[in-house]
């Protein structure tokens, strides 16, 4: 028969009783913190209501100046805009000037109306006592006389078997050869001018020009061609200038 005692407590584990304090320690500590939450007092609210009105009015503060920055930067984008527009228009205007300065120097092709001269030499044989051979050809006197006429005329631009004639320009006979800038040509030599045709009209008909020209023209059998067109093709000055006494330097007065 087994025998128990009555009334007697036995001891706990270890294990049970570090649980035990873990829970009471855990019991405490939200006691203590629920009473502590109880027991503060509400924020002052006057102070919260202040503390805002604060960061609203520097808020709004900052809204102000950038918007008085971006009205800055507008304005310097549209004065930028304008002076850019104002460039593109003095540039416009000095390309311009540039191309007419172009044109009227020869580097520029040109087209327009004008008229067309063909001088050449005679297909007559010189024969007979006394006739000079020289009589049935074109010279470099020839050329020069009908070109000046062109620009007493009003020619704006000019050119001899597809030679642009500029200030520079020189028309010289070597033997028989006859050269424009310093480009040998031969005959039949096409002089090709743009202008308005009346003036230049009324110069190649009126007789007291080119004399010699016509009177050979009659005598001898040389070639004087006139021919008008809406569209002359003069090309451009291919040469280069040189000049022989000018220097760069400032003008003073």
């Amino acid at each position: 028969m087994k025998l128990t005692a009555v009334g007697k407590r036995w001891p706990l584990p270890a294990g049970q009783n570090m649980a035990l304090m873990v829970a009471g320690l855990l019991l405490g500590l939200s006691l203590a913190i629920r009473w502590q939450g109880t027991a503060t007092p509400p924020p002052d609210a006057p102070a919260a209501r202040a503390r805002a009105a604060e960061a609203l009015r520097q808020s709004e503060q900052e809204q102000e100046q950038l918007k008085a920055t971006i009205a800055t930067l507008r304005q310097q984008l549209t004065e930028a805009q304008r002076q850019a527009a104002q460039q593109t228009d003095q540039l416009a205007i000095v390309r311009a000037q540039l191309e007419q300065e172009q044109m009227a120097a020869g580097l520029v092709a040109l087209r327009g109306p004008g008229v067309v001269i063909v001088l050449d030499d005679s297909p007559l044989t010189p024969t007979g006592p006394g006739v000079n051979p020289n009589d049935y050809l074109i010279h470099e006197w020839d050329l020069r006389d009908v070109v000046n006429l062109l620009w007493n005329g009003g020619a704006e631009a000019v050119a001899i078997n597809n030679e642009r004639l500029v200030n520079t320009t020189s028309i010289y006979c070597v033997g028989s050869t006859i050269t424009v800038n310093d480009t040998r040509l031969s005959p039949p030599y096409q002089i090709r001018a743009i202008g308005e045709r009346k003036p230049i009209e009324a110069l190649l008909n009126n007789p007291a020009y080119l004399v010699l020209t016509r009177q050979r023209v009659k005598a001898n059998g040389i070639k004087f061609n006139v021919s008008w067109s809406n569209t002359v093709d003069i090309p451009a000055y291919s040469g280069t200038f040189r000049l022989r006494y000018a220097n760069s330097g400032e003008v003073k007065p």
